[in-house]
């Protein structure tokens, strides 16, 4: 491998930081792994792409969609029609009890 953009100890380093404790054998693939994407990346980096708009959203009209399948149910009218909580852009969900201060839902 040419370029190293992830040492080891970087890899340890990250592991300490999830508290994570990952063998010998399993930082040395995540290494190798970690500089396979990087230098994909850095490929990628490298291609001459011509400016493209920025997307304004998703609809049924900017994907490819196999015209032998059923209509999707979930694309037609916006999502505020199909949440039954949504504001401001947002979809509104139930707060989750082991996310509250104090609980011993196994997050600290």
């Amino acid at each position: 491998m040419s370029d190293v953009f992830v040492s080891e100890e970087d890899v340890r380093k990250i592991a300490a930081l999830a508290k994570l404790a990952p063998d010998p054998e399993a930082i040395h693939r995540l290494t190798d792994e970690l500089n396979g994407i990087l230098g994909h990346v850095r490929v990628l980096e490298r291609l001459d792409v011509p400016e493209t708009e920025e997307p304004t959203g998703f609809n049924e009209a900017s994907a490819f969609r196999d015209p032998d399948l059923p209509p999707d149910p979930l694309a037609a009218g916006a999502p505020e029609d199909l949440a039954p909580d949504f504001q401001d852009g947002f979809f509104l969900v139930p707060r989750l009890p082991a996310l509250d201060e104090g609980s011993r839902g196994g997050f600290s």
